[in-house]
């Protein structure tokens, strides 16, 4: 009956499985993914068809063997006082010693139970591949995003570095106050060109900043007209570098161009992968957000490691494998004592011809059919092997338990490795966004000293690959700290439903 009820519910476990990521957004198509991972998945179907089959062998262990039915006959009559016998048709049916087919069917059923926490496992870490590889092209787009910008960004220096070149007349008498004013205009302008918009390079709701997509061609047109009408001859011929400062920022754009072919190609090799674990065709695209939410996770839970120990399909899987040796062991024990037959033999005859002066036949039993019941017994006198199957089971019950063993040392290692990348994940979250936030304050104050010719292009430069350097070290650090968290709901079990059924 227990079995029953186990694959009743095995049968709705993919569904039930899928529905327990309500945590995520319902914008988020992550839920899906999974629920058709799940569904799709060949090494989820395969776990799941072999804990299927292993439940069809229950049901014959716990069995009798089947009855033996034998017809004889005599080719010419034999006869006996009591006629002549024809043939005789026997039944016998076995008996197994006490207790025997209980523990037959108790082994099977442990190992059902063997095979299901095997099919809870491939469901788990199936979907945990899933949300890892999610994220991992979340980021990577992050990363497309944020070296675009960049590319915009590089573009618009280029045409104030060019137009710089192509003006040697906008040297003219300085203006502090015009410069100024000019100044701010085009920081303002630079920040809107290099900002990462919020919510498009994965910074929501960890302190991104959010701003438009300004470019700097407004510049050329009219901010930087003004403003070159009053800098100073003397400090643009100290810092600018002419057509060199051109140069440079083409070498750089186009590392950074080939940096957005290499990362493209990165998306696509790992949205293959990603296909492949949802049964998909390797070319079907995905529907990826922009925002890259934190999975809500409680740190320091004293009661995670129990929930572990009592959920986690790898240690139920080795509990069902001892208690199966156990089983077998009982089994092996019980087939070593004798099995009894029960039967009835039924003797056909015919009447013999009746001596009026023969009164030795006995006329009142001429012709009867008999009927003898019969009892039958096995002598199992060769002990070796019952003997080395108890040993077989009881070697095999140890070995399990020492697989217990080490799979709950793994874990906890495991257990503390990844509290350990949680920690470590949110602490550089926090320092990235920290330093990212410094690094476009000091952006936006260079690119107005560069407007004024006060600083170089390098250090304009320098301070660029700085704040894409943050920028994308934070979106890595999300990355890590949501796969973390998804390796730490699949090794305690967190969305597996159907793991409080009675």
């Amino acid at each position: 009956m227990k079995s029953k009820i186990r694959f009743k519910y095995a049968c709705l476990y993919v569904i039930l499985l899928t529905t327990s990521f309500s945590h995520l957004m319902a914008q988020d198509s992550l839920a899906v993914y999974v629920e058709q991972a799940v569904k799709n998945n060949p090494r989820v179907r395969a776990d799941f068809a072999a804990y299927q089959a292993s439940l069809q062998r229950v049901a014959p262990a716990g069995s009798l063997p089947d009855p033996e039915l034998g017809f004889s006959f005599y080719l010419k009559k034999m006869e006996q006082v009591n006629g002549k016998q024809v043939g005789t048709l026997s039944l016998m049916q076995m008996f197994p010693w006490f207790g025997t087919l209980k523990a037959a069917k108790s082994e099977m059923s442990w190992m059902a139970n063997a095979s299901y926490e095997r099919f809870r496992e491939s469901s788990l870490d199936v979907a945990y591949n899933v949300q890892a590889q999610w994220y991992q092209l979340n980021s990577i787009q992050a990363k497309l995003i944020n070296i675009r910008e960049n590319i915009k960004l590089l573009k618009s220096l280029e045409e104030v570095a060019l137009y710089r070149y192509k003006s040697p007349g906008i040297k003219g008498k300085s203006s502090s106050s015009a410069s100024y004013s000019s100044g701010s205009s085009t920081v303002q302008l630079a920040a809107s060109a290099m900002s990462i918009p919020q919510g498009t390079g994965g910074m929501s709701g960890m302190g991104g900043a959010s701003s438009g997509n300004t470019s700097f061609s407004t510049i050329a047109a009219g901010q930087s007209v003004s403003m070159g009408s009053s800098m100073s001859s003397s400090s643009m011929s100290g810092s600018s570098g002419g057509m060199s400062d051109v140069l440079r920022i083409q070498i750089e754009r186009i590392e950074l161009e080939n940096t957005l072919e290499t990362t493209q190609s990165q998306f696509f090799s790992t949205l293959a992968v990603f296909n492949a674990l949802l049964g998909h065709p390797s070319a079907t695209l995905t529907f990826v957000p922009d925002t890259l939410q934190l999975k809500p996770f409680i740190a320091n839970d004293p009661a995670a490691w129990q929930i572990l120990v009592e959920r986690n399909p790898l240690l139920a899987m080795w509990k069902a494998e001892s208690a199966f040796y156990e089983a077998k062991g009982e089994m092996a024990k019980k087939m070593g004592y004798p099995m009894i037959g029960i039967g009835l033999e039924y003797m056909i005859n015919s009447k013999n011809p009746v001596d009026p002066n023969n009164m030795n036949t006995m006329s009142n039993m001429n012709g009867m059919d008999m009927i003898m019941p019969m009892v039958k017994f096995t002598l199992p006198i060769y002990r070796k092997k019952y003997k080395a199957q108890l040993s077989d089971s009881k070697f095999m019950k140890q070995s399990a338990e020492l697989q217990y063993q080490n799979t709950q040392n793994e874990l906890q290692a495991s257990f503390v490795a990844i509290n350990l990348r949680i920690t470590d994940a949110s602490r550089k979250i926090a320092l990235y966004a920290k330093q990212r936030q410094l690094a476009q304050t000091t952006f936006e104050l260079m690119l107005r000293e560069f407007t004024t010719s006060s600083v170089g292009l390098t250090d304009v430069l320098q301070v660029q690959r700085e704040l894409l350097n943050y920028s994308l070290k934070q979106v890595e650090s999300v990355v890590e700290y949501n796969t973390a968290v998804a390796e730490f709901e699949k090794i305690i079990a967190k969305d597996d439903l159907i793991i409080n059924k009675k």
